[in-house]
């Protein structure tokens, strides 16, 4: 996961891999997971940092693209939580 200048946040497979693994094992929200992610990326958010958020993950790597409407939905709700002023716009 990284933040690009333009404020394009970057989601790869392994990084939704990982905040699944934080799910399952940790019993964490995925919201949670992903704030939890972000501070150990080293990412922090602000109003205003998040333009759209890029989703790199193809129909060729399920199980992930089955659940890409809720991955989506799930990222996008806690983007808000630190950056209220996100749109909602992404990558597919």
């Amino acid at each position: 996961m990284k933040l690009t200048e333009q404020g394009v946040l970057v989601l790869e497979e392994k990084d939704i891999d990982y905040m699944h693994c934080y799910r399952d094992r940790d019993g964490l929200r995925f919201d949670d997971s992903f704030l939890y992610f972000l501070e150990f990326q080293k990412i922090t958010l602000s109003e205003g940092d998040v333009r759209t958020i890029h989703f790199q993950f193809d129909k060729e790597e399920m199980p992930l693209y089955e659940e890409r409407g809720r991955l989506i939905s799930e990222v996008q709700s806690a983007v808000r939580t630190l950056d209220p002023s996100y749109d909602g716009s992404f990558v597919k």
